[in-house]
């Protein structure tokens, strides 16, 4: 069975806007091949494996991170970098895609306008005056994390074991919050109708603690990888150690106070699960094995100050199953499902750019 395990301190087991950033004065990163932001948020990509890119987002408390949670969900990482770099930083080879060729200027200030909204619907936080609660994460504090991470239980005491399964469930159709099918320039990719419907359930090992004094370990076999640490309060910064086997952007970072890092490697993201819907793989999913089903790992050292309390979050997917919705009526009894995508002149497909199908 994979390790799983939280060493504690105690003998108790738990387990359109355009940006105008300044770039980040800090040692780059294992790995990194870009960096936007300044001293209060900022977002870095770094190398993953067989070709992927990963991300890290900063943010500093009370402050909006620079990319919305929500958005970094929906868009790749070549997206992300469009919507939040200045005109004047080019995009890095290793984000490119086939798509950069034909995007347009228009195509960039939307997404620098979508990722705005997004940001827009977060809490706003102002800073608070000292806590007396010294050495513990206020109530604040803690949803402005919960913000940044992306889910509402980060931050929040857990009920039970910090360490626990999760499945949560997100859909993809005309209409949903993730979009359906693949616009890759002469991509071929599924006829799809309003009418089609495709849920994804996610299944991960969570860590959720909050106000905590003490070093912290978590760590487990998985597909993805989404860690996070805030240093609430102290009397200087804290150590967040992160890795997952094979990456070469595995290593660690000096968090200050009110500082909070999230590192997110692996194929996670709603932006590629949105991927498996295309050539006809509505119904593929991972299951606990395969190559990239890897060790991850992330630990916190320098937290045993009397005033010293952190906020830690983890996610580590472990396996996802893609379920076609789709009434057989929708396409009038056809399976669309079953097309394989290797032959654009199938009829329950069409191709999409401006070049036509691919040959």
């Amino acid at each position: 069975m994979p390790f799983l395990a939280l060493a504690l301190a105690s003998a108790v087991g738990l387990l359109g806007v355009t940006p105008a950033h300044a770039e980040l004065p800090r040692t780059p990163l294992r790995g990194e091949l870009a960096r936007v932001g300044d001293a209060d948020s900022a977002v870095i990509w770094l190398a993953g494996q067989n070709g992927e890119v990963d991300m890290a987002v900063v943010a500093k408390y009370p402050h909006r991170p620079l990319v919305a949670p929500r958005f970094f969900l929906k868009h790749s990482a070549e997206e992300v970098f469009l919507a939040v770099a200045p005109d004047s930083q080019p995009l890095p080879e290793a984000l490119m895609s086939r798509e950069s060729l034909t995007r347009s200027a228009s195509q960039r200030e939307q997404l620098r306008r979508d990722n705005a909204a997004e940001l827009a619907t977060m809490p706003e936080f102002v800073a608070e005056q000292s806590s007396s609660l010294a050495g513990s994460c206020t109530a604040q504090q803690r949803t402005w994390a919960a913000s940044v991470y992306g889910d509402p239980t980060c931050g929040q005491p857990p009920a039970g074991n910090p360490i626990f399964t999760a499945t949560v469930s997100d859909y993809y159709c005309e209409g949903c919050e993730n979009p359906l099918g693949s616009e890759e320039p002469n991509a071929c990719t599924p006829d799809l109708l309003p009418c089609d419907r495709v849920r994804r359930e996610s299944t991960s090992v969570r860590l959720r603690t909050t106000s905590w004094n003490g070093p912290v370990t978590f760590q487990h076999s998985g597909h993805s990888a989404h860690f996070a640490v805030h240093n609430c309060t102290g009397n200087g910064p804290v150590t967040f150690n992160f890795s997952r086997t094979g990456w070469s952007g595995s290593g660690s970072v000096q968090l200050d106070p009110q500082e909070m890092w999230n590192i997110k490697v692996g194929d996670f993201s709603a932006a590629n699960a949105a991927k498996k819907v295309t050539m006809g793989q509505w119904a593929i999913g991972r299951p606990e094995s395969g190559p990239t089903y890897v060790f991850n790992a992330m630990s916190v050292d320098a937290n045993s100050g009397a005033t010293d309390a952190i906020t830690a979050c983890g996610d580590i997917i472990t396996k996802y199953r893609m379920t076609d919705l789709t009434v057989p009526s929708c396409h009038g009894n056809a399976y669309v499902a079953l097309c394989n995508g290797t032959n654009c002149n199938n009829a329950c497909f069409h191709c999409y750019g401006p070049n036509g199908c691919p040959n």
